[in-house]
């Protein structure tokens, strides 16, 4: 103290820590409390603890444990993994959560493979951060064809006993999702982008969660083709749709998606129904493509309300 401080150069010679020693401290600890170096309540005035001597440069302040829970977020169809309402949300919470982002192909068509591998490696990557997310916890968060992946991954992985990632289930604390074509009837909440979902409407996949549970939240918009879907003869034939979507060949061949969706509609006997299925066909593989030309209910969502959530104790 004596070399690093003028108001310490006459202190005594001596290791008893005397009267003078205890007015050198205080005197020490009002100024580094000024400066706003030493924050009141983390030390006791003349007392050198730990806190005093970290300030000081006495002792080296112990590297801060990052003890974060992971975010895992995985993204919408034909887009990085930087990019969509999961990424927004992360980057707003990285001084809350861990970030890690899923990679996958994020294929359009066919989407099926594409799912299975988002899965895969959701799986991967769950176990590769397997020690602090049970230390820590984790949660989700995924858009569009990534809360597909979520959805399949938790009703498979994670529910069921046997499931590859059962050991996670006392850990997945918290999961947002945007347009998920798996949600399950009714389980909706609003968020700032457009109108809720019908209440008894559903996702278009036809498997859908069930017992959804209360913390994992679906932001579902009217009009969504992919989440807001009739339980009726119409849903039906967006499911039928979405499944050319999952598994159909796009380019040629015998199974190519015109030829699928041909007939599908040739099912139809009525010409009206006809070009209701076509427009329907056509939006649903529009919405896919939701950085190009085509804006609406699947690519507005807000992040405002699962940002606030996600924050939350």
């Amino acid at each position: 103290m004596r070399k690093k401080f003028s108001y310490a150069k006459t202190l005594a010679d001596t290791s008893i820590f005397d009267q003078q020693m205890v007015d050198a401290v205080v005197e020490m600890q009002k100024r580094y409390n000024s400066a706003g170096q030493l924050a009141t309540g983390k030390y006791t005035p003349g007392i050198v603890n730990a806190e005093t001597k970290y300030v000081c440069g006495f002792l080296p302040r112990p590297a801060k444990v990052d003890n974060r829970p992971v975010l895992f977020t995985v993204c919408g169809t034909s887009v990085p993994w930087w990019v969509g309402p999961d990424a927004d949300t992360a980057r707003a919470l990285e001084g809350k959560y861990l970030w890690q982002p899923i990679g996958y192909p994020a294929q359009a068509v066919p989407m099926g493979p594409s799912i299975t591998a988002g899965r895969d490696e959701l799986a991967n990557q769950m176990e590769r951060w397997r020690n602090r997310i049970t230390a820590s916890g984790c949660a989700w968060a995924g858009y569009s064809q990534g809360a597909l992946i979520c959805s399949e991954a938790f009703m498979l992985d994670v529910r069921p006993a046997n499931g590859r990632l059962h050991w996670a289930a006392p850990f997945l604390r918290k999961a947002v999702m945007w347009g998920n074509p798996m949600r399950e009837k009714g389980k909706a909440v609003p968020d700032a982008g457009a109108p809720l979902a019908a209440p008894d409407h559903q996702g278009v996949t036809g498997t859908l969660m069930t017992d959804t549970p209360s913390w994992w939240l679906n932001y579902a918009h009217r009009a969504d083709l992919y989440t807001d879907c009739p339980d009726d003869e119409s849903g039906e034939d967006r499911t039928a749709i979405w499944q050319i979507i999952r598994d159909g060949n796009m380019i040629s061949g015998p199974d190519s998606l015109l030829r699928q969706f041909m007939e599908l509609a040739g099912a139809v006997q009525d010409g009206n129904q006809i070009a209701e299925a076509t427009g329907m066909f056509k939006a649903m593989v529009d919405a896919l493509m939701f950085f190009g030309a085509q804006t609406g209910p699947h690519i507005n969502y807000s992040t405002t309300a699962a940002i606030d959530y996600l924050r939350a104790a």
